[in-house]
């Protein structure tokens, strides 16, 4: 692994758009495959951190004041225990956040919601797509439609694992809230930290919008990306970190931009989903974000 760290470009949301704190922040944002963006005024990261701390616990262990963040190991299709890494996540869309989260964590996941749809619209008009593609092209993700996730991870320090499996995001943009290190970009074929910076978001982008533009002059990278193995100070908490994802519909196609400004539709979500998963994760859940579960929220629209 590098022993340096991966200095990213930084942004902040501005009269409903980005600004980057440098001349050509965004075309090298797009080519880096991920960028700094600051917490937007307001925004109170409190309940996706109780929710990372208390989603796997038993609802009747601990204070009153948190079970509404509790006994999610119970809802099959929403928990997750990613059996050879540390990580256990509740990854769960839209209509799973309306039944399962309260209140404050509803707004708190919205709010980062609608920073992926922004920092998607900033990067299609960056690259010079045609806005009148950007619904047929996304699936409606643009528009707020698509599958629009939500995952808080629990990295599990009494297991001799890697954190979390090197992967590429599967959709547009992914917009993640961390405070301790551990995660790791791959450059140049070496593992390189992303140190987090207090107060802002790392956002990156995935695979779909990789591939929605692998045909233009300036293509979007998805970033190859992992956690290494967490190991807290003594008496520290472990490790966490919680997203939201902005990704196509599970069950329709993804599309590319070619050079004259046309798009085709050249594969389906369904087998692009099926292997990342197969390839990622190496565990039962190959047919996650595919496979609709009425209650748990997987592969529904939101």
């Amino acid at each position: 692994m590098s022993t340096g760290t991966m200095t990213l470009q930084r942004a902040s949301v501005q009269h409903g758009g980005l600004a980057f704190d440098t001349d050509g922040g965004l075309p090298r944002a797009l080519q880096d495959g991920c960028f700094l963006l600051a917490l937007p005024d307001g925004f109170d990261p409190g309940p996706g951190i109780t929710l990372c701390r208390e989603f796997y616990r038993a609802p009747d262990d601990g204070p009153e004041a948190t079970r509404p963040y509790r006994g999610f190991r119970a809802l099959e299709g929403v928990y997750f225990d990613r059996e050879h890494f540390q990580t256990e996540h509740v990854l769960i869309d839209g209509p799973g956040r309306l039944r399962h989260f309260s209140p404050e964590l509803m707004a708190m996941t919205e709010r980062m919601s609608e920073l992926t749809l922004l920092v998607l619209r900033c990067a299609m008009a960056e690259l010079g797509i045609a806005p009148a593609l950007w619904s047929e092209i996304t699936g409606g993700a643009v528009e707020g439609r698509g599958t629009h996730w939500f995952a808080a991870n629990h990295y599990r320090s009494e297991r001799a694992q890697l954190g979390c499996a090197p992967h590429k995001d599967t959709g547009f943009v992914t917009v993640l809230y961390n405070e301790e290190p551990g995660l790791e970009a791959s450059v140049d074929g070496a593992w390189v930290p992303v140190d987090p910076v207090p107060g802002h978001f790392v956002v990156n982008f995935g695979g779909a919008f990789e591939l929605l533009t692998a045909e233009l002059a300036r293509p979007v990278r998805a970033i190859l990306h992992q956690v290494r193995r967490c190991t807290p100070a003594p008496g520290a908490a472990d490790r966490f970190s919680f997203a939201a994802f902005a990704n196509p519909p599970a069950t329709g196609d993804l599309y590319q931009v070619r050079p004259d400004g046309t798009a085709a539709a050249v594969r389906s979500s369904a087998d692009f989903l099926r292997e990342f998963n197969a390839q990622t994760w190496s565990d039962r859940h190959t047919d996650f974000g595919i496979a609709r579960s009425v209650g748990a929220g997987r592969g529904e629209p939101s």
